[in-house]
């Protein structure tokens, strides 16, 4: 695996890749790394906080343990 440093857009959460990079199109398999200034009005949040901050408590949920998942 090598390395590749770009800066791009994101559009809806698709990366686009510099057209100078077009192999790397046809690769099957990468490691990105997100670096950003900041997201939204909130500097230092990731998305992921944002979506436990969102998120809703849901009463009688059942929960399952791995066997069981994978009972048939």
């Amino acid at each position: 695996m090598y390395a590749v440093e770009f800066e791009t857009h994101i559009d809806n959460g698709i990366v686009h890749i510099p057209a100078r990079y077009k192999e790397l199109q046809n690769s099957n398999k990468a490691k990105i790394i997100v670096m950003v200034d900041e997201i939204g009005d909130k500097k230092d949040e990731l998305a992921f906080d944002r979506f436990l901050k969102q998120s809703k408590k849901v009463e009688n949920l059942a929960v399952f343990s791995r066997d069981e998942l994978h009972d048939r």
